[in-house]
């Protein structure tokens, strides 16, 4: 019973519509830090934005595996 509703909570569908919100305000962020102040680009603001750029893509990329339902490389 409980592995049904934890599975049903990790495959809820609007997990990506989410994350696409979340992702996106912290682009902006990192963005407007860069503009903002010139001592403001450190190498943890370059990471972070570096790690949300890789993390929308692997979210881009699961999306477009599922809705296609096969993955064709060649």
């Amino acid at each position: 019973m409980l592995e049904k509703q934890i599975l049903s909570f990790y495959e809820w569908s609007k997990w990506e519509a989410i994350s696409h919100h979340v992702l996106f305000a912290l682009i902006i962020y990192i963005l407007y830090l860069f503009v903002s102040k010139k001592s403001n680009r450190t190498i943890t603001n370059i990471l972070l934005m570096t790690i949300v750029v890789a993390l929308d893509t692997i979210i881009h990329q699961n999306i477009n595996i599922k809705n296609n339902k096969h993955t064709s490389y060649l």
